[in-house]
C-alpha cells in the first residue's frame, strides 16, 4: 500500500466516523424535541405491578426485546417458568449512575419510535406492535448498521438483556450449569 493509498484509507475512515458519528448524534438530539406522544404510547402488555426505572411503556419495550434476544419469555414476576429480564434489569438500573440510566431512557425511547423505525428501516411501527419476524429483522438492521450509535444501542440491550437471563438461577439448568462443585466433588 503507498503512502497516498494509506491517507485515503485513514481518510475514508474519518468520514465514514464522522457520517456515524453526525447520523448518531443528529438522532439523539432530535429524539428529546419530538413530543412524547408520538414516541410513547402506553401499553396494556407486558405491564409491571411496582417499577422503581422503567415507566410501563419502556418495560414493555426491554420485555419484548429480551424475550426476542435471549429466547426466554418474559412472564408472570413470580413464575418458576419463565424468567422476567425486563424487571430484573428495572431494579438493577434503578441504582445505576443518572447518565447511563438518562442514556437508557433515551435508547428505549428511541428504539421503540415509529418514527425511528420509518426513517431506518422505512417502516412506520414500534417495535412492541411488530410481529416476531419483524422484530428480528428490526434488530438485525440495528445490529448490522453502519451507524455507529444503533450497534452500540443494539449491543447495549442484548448485553443487559442477557446478563439479566443468565445470572437468574432459573437458567442454569437451561444452559448446562449445575453450580460451583466444591473440591472432592462435594457440593
Amino acid at each position: 500500500m503507498t503512502h497516498m493509498d494509506s491517507l485515503h484509507a485513514e481518510s475514508t475512515g474519518r468520514r465514514r466516523f464522522l457520517r456515524q458519528t453526525l447520523f448518531g448524534s443528529a438522532a439523539l438530539f432530535v429524539a428529546p424535541f419530538i413530543p412524547a406522544k408520538i414516541l410513547r404510547k402506553q401499553t396494556a402488555r407486558n405491564t409491571a405491578p411496582a417499577l422503581l426505572f422503567f415507566t410501563q411503556e419502556e418495560y414493555a419495550v426491554m420485555s419484548a426485546a429480551a424475550a426476542r434476544l435471549t429466547g426466554f419469555p418474559a412472564g408472570a414476576p413470580d413464575s418458576r417458568d419463565t424468567i422476567d429480564a425486563a424487571l430484573r434489569a428495572d431494579k438493577f438500573l434503578s441504582t445505576e449512575d443518572p447518565e447511563i440510566q438518562d442514556q437508557i431512557h433515551l435508547l428505549l425511547t428511541i428504539f421503540n419510535s415509529p418514527i425511528a423505525a420509518l426513517f431506518f428501516s422505512f417502516e412506520f411501527s414500534r417495535f412492541t406492535s411488530m410481529d416476531d419476524k419483524a422484530q428480528d429483522g428490526y434488530f438485525e438492521g440495528w445490529m448490522t448498521s453502519s451507524l455507529g450509535f444503533r450497534r452500540t444501542g443494539f449491543q447495549a440491550l442484548k448485553r443487559l438483556s442477557m446478563s439479566m437471563v443468565y445470572t437468574d438461577q432459573r437458567s442454569f439448568g437451561e444452559i448446562g450449569y449445575h453450580g460451583i462443585e466444591a473440591p472432592g466433588g462435594a457440593r
